[in-house]
């Protein structure tokens, strides 16, 4: 049985509880640590009122979902990105280790020239020419497959083709309400869910066929918190709403912790 889409939306409030601007980029990485782990197509960052750092946000996870070799072309030196290195590695597919690609690889790239036929680096030594079914531009970065292997020459690609898993997308979207009324499906962490059993596991798979956009709390206020106080209701926006952490022996759970413990959850049947 395939699988649908899959969406966590976060707070722009994610980074709200330090000051630490190393701290705030480790927080960050641990959401595409996790995104990465468990297949996710799409963060969205919607707009808590309460601390709007989704300009950062957006930033450090486009910074790690990208192959290292493609960031010094994608990325200038800037001050947000001073603590890269804090950030894990996330040893997904379209992060490749080995620096020498087969025929029928697909790799990561970005278009270095366009002179007499464009020019992609893939993380070899050098650029390899591209042949391509579209005009494309230099600092475009492209998803190719690798048809010749001597010479060594790529093709654009549909990521959408690729069988395995290709990195997750980034969007800062608006309010929490107005992100969720945009959604198919809904699925909503919160403390005040119900608790996932054998039952609700079972609704939770039929879900999960279909593009599904799972929402989060901010560190401070509950998902229904932040939807009250903009005149919305949780029941109204959401299909599920799920406790994926009962009994919790803490006083309060972190957005990041909650992403990983909902997403492990939904990963056993999805």
């Amino acid at each position: 049985m395939c699988s649908g889409n899959l969406a966590i939306i976060i707070p722009s409030s994610l980074t709200s509880e330090s000051k630490d601007q190393r701290i705030k980029t480790y927080k960050v990485g641990q959401i595409a640590r996790a995104a990465s782990i468990f297949r996710v197509d799409r963060i969205s960052i919607y707009r808590d009122p309460e601390y709007d750092d989704s300009k950062f946000i957006d930033l450090v996870l486009r910074y790690a979902e990208t192959p290292q070799y493609l960031r010094k072309h994608l990325f200038p030196l800037m001050d947000e990105l001073k603590y890269a290195g804090v950030i894990p590695p996330l040893r997904t597919p379209h992060h490749p280790l080995r620096s020498s690609p087969e025929v029928g690889e697909y790799r990561e790239g970005v278009v270095v020239g366009s002179d007499e036929g464009a020019w992609v680096d893939i993380g070899i030594e050098g650029p390899v020419p591209l042949r391509a079914d579209r005009t494309v531009h230099k600092g475009e970065r492209v998803t190719v497959r690798i048809f010749s292997r001597r010479p060594l020459q790529v093709e654009l690609w549909d990521k959408n083709r690729i069988p395995q898993y290709w990195g997750y997308q980034t969007e800062i979207a608006g309010t929490l309400g107005k992100t969720l009324k945009a959604q198919p499906l809904v699925i909503a962490a919160s403390k005040k869910g119900s608790t996932v059993d054998g039952q609700l596991l079972t609704k939770l798979q039929k879900a999960l066929q279909k593009s599904v956009s799972v929402a989060f709390g901010s560190p401070a206020r509950g998902i229904d918190d932040i939807l009250h106080e903009e005149g919305c209701t949780l029941s109204d926006l959401a299909d599920y709403v799920i406790n994926t952490i009962p009994n919790q022996g803490t006083a309060t759970v972190r957005t990041e912790e909650a992403v990983f413990a909902t997403l492990s959850i939904l990963n056993i049947v999805r």
